[in-house]
């Protein structure tokens, strides 16, 4: 049976703290970390929500509801919300690469998506 595909966005809230030099950020369903400037703080949070949202989405683990505004506490804060599209669609790429590597490939797999997406994943895990 084919898989049923799910598109949706939601609109999660971050919490930015300026600490000093620092900009703080945390988001309630997801952690948070520090950034040089308060822009950043913003990129860094979103790119922390996309990882953490795509992982779960592989893994077919629930997804976290954002918080509701009633039930966030600032702490002094400001509070914004970014929105993440949430997907489980596939999308295909073309790639070019020497017909040797793609040899060598195959070799290894029988399956290239597979075979890519794992190599994907392992590099974005550990940059």
């Amino acid at each position: 049976m084919p898989k049923t595909i799910q598109k949706e966005t939601r609109l999660y809230p971050v919490i930015l703290h300026r600490e000093g030099d620092t900009w703080g950020y945390f988001s309630p369903e997801f952690g948070g970390g520090g950034a040089s400037t308060e822009t950043d703080a913003i990129y860094e949070a979103q790119y922390m929500i996309e990882g953490a949202l795509a992982d779960l989405i592989e893994a077919e683990d629930a997804i976290p509801d954002p918080s509701a505004p009633e039930d966030i506490d600032d702490d002094g804060g400001k509070i914004i919300y970014i929105p993440m599209m949430l997907s489980n669609a596939a999308e295909r790429i073309f790639l070019t690469l020497p017909k040797t590597l793609i040899a060598r490939i195959d070799a290894a797999t029988s399956n290239r998506s597979a075979f890519f997406a794992e190599l994907a994943r392992e590099r974005l895990n550990h940059s």
